[in-house]
Order: C-alpha cells, then sequence, then structure tokens
C-alpha cells in the first residue's frame, strides 16, 4: 500500500519546488497538487472573510473527489487530475502538496507523514510577487492583466490573507510531524526531507511488524 506524504506551508513556501525534488529523490513517486482540486480560490475574498468569522472549518471548504482519489492510489489504481486531465499513476509514495495538511479531515486522515515548509511570510510574500512580476514580464512587456492580478492579491494580502497564512502556520505547521527551514535551499530540503522521510517510514513498518 502506498506511503501519502503531504508537504504544507504558506503560499509562496516553496511546496511545489519540494514535492519535485522528492519525487526524483524518493523514486516511484506521484504528486498530487490540492491546487488542481480545490474551489476555495475561486470565491470571492468577502465568502473568505465570512468564513474566518464564523471560526475556519476547514471542512467546509470545497474540495470535490480529492479524498476519492486519494484513496484510490493507495489502493493501487490510476486517478485522473481534474485540472491537466492527465492520468495520476499509483506509486510507492504519493506526495500531497495541501494547504490544510490534516486539518480538513476527509483528505487529511488519510495522511502518513505531514512536512511543514516554514517559511518566514516576508520570503514567501517575496517569492510570491517575484513570480507573478516575471509572468508580467515574459516578452519585455508589462501584461496589465498580471499586474492587477498582483494588486488584488497585494490588497487582499493586507485585509485576508495575512490572517490566513498565520493561522495556517498555527493549525497545520503546529501538528507537523517533520518541520523544516524555508530559506534553506532546494538541495538541502529534498535531501533532509528525503532522509527524514525514509527514517520514520522505517520506525512505523517497525513499529508495526513488532505489534503484529
Amino acid at each position: 500500500m502506498s506511503r501519502i506524504v503531504a508537504i504544507s506551508g504558506a503560499p509562496g513556501s516553496g511546496k511545489s519546488t519540494l514535492a519535485r525534488g522528492l519525487a526524483a529523490a524518493l523514486g516511484d513517486a506521484a504528486v498530487v497538487h490540492m491546487d488542481h482540486y480545490e474551489h476555495a480560490t475561486a470565491l470571492p475574498i468577502e465568502a473568505i472573510a465570512r468564513w474566518m468569522e464564523r471560526g475556519a472549518d476547514y471542512d467546509e471548504l470545497p474540495i470535490p473527489l480529492l479524498a476519492d482519489h486519494l484513496d484510490a492510489l493507495r489502493r493501487g489504481s490510476a486517478v485522473t487530475d481534474p485540472m491537466t486531465r492527465e492520468a495520476i499513476p499509483p506509486a510507492a509514495w504519493i506526495l500531497f502538496e495541501t494547504q490544510f495538511g490534516r486539518v480538513h479531515h476527509p483528505t487529511g486522515r488519510h495522511i502518513d507523514l505531514l512536512v511543514w515548509l516554514d517559511t518566514p511570510p516576508d520570503i514567501a510574500l517575496a517569492r510570491t510577487l517575484l513570480q507573478s512580476t516575471r509572468v508580467a514580464l515574459h516578452g519585455g512587456r508589462a501584461d496589465a492583466a498580471q499586474l492587477a492580478w498582483t494588486e488584488g492579491y497585494l490588497a487582499n494580502y493586507l485585509t485576508v490573507v495575512r490572517q490566513l497564512v498565520l493561522m495556517q502556520k498555527a493549525r497545520v505547521g503546529a501538528v507537523a510531524d517533520i518541520v523544516l527551514d524555508g530559506e534553506d535551499g532546494p538541495d538541502a530540503l529534498v535531501a533532509r526531507a528525503r532522509d527524514e522521510i525514509l527514517r520514520r517510514a522505517q520506525a512505523q513498518a517497525t513499529a508495526q511488524a513488532a505489534r503484529e
């Protein structure tokens, strides 16, 4: 049966980079991106603010198909990414890139190990803006739509997103099995994550064998 390793962190923390690196380092690995399933980011920022005022129950946020796909992959069945329409094959390691970790119970119950990328909020924000700027300047010209997205993101960051990032660290990061320094370089992060994942997986297997 596959092991599901979740990778969580703030937007811009480096989750996608770590997932790609770990997939190569572990071998026999597939990557599942929560962003390809969730609908919460399409909600108006006012709806997110009201959700926070109600207590920010992560289980309220719509993520259709994702829990079923994680279950299918664990059992050895391929699934189809709803955004790319590409097949996600079963593998020994399922690397699950998620904002919510274990606090979203329908998907969190499938997680065997949770990795938290502890990246300072200012660095994560700078990375997000750097990527947006590069897209806007692609081809040597500023793209008005991309610049408008950046303006909107910054406005939302000041009113709601910053609170979400702090809440995410308090709820998701606080219960992670492995915490990585997000300021480390990609190679160092991959190496440490790989070593910790393999060590903990071996310890879990040894404990399970002893119980049996």
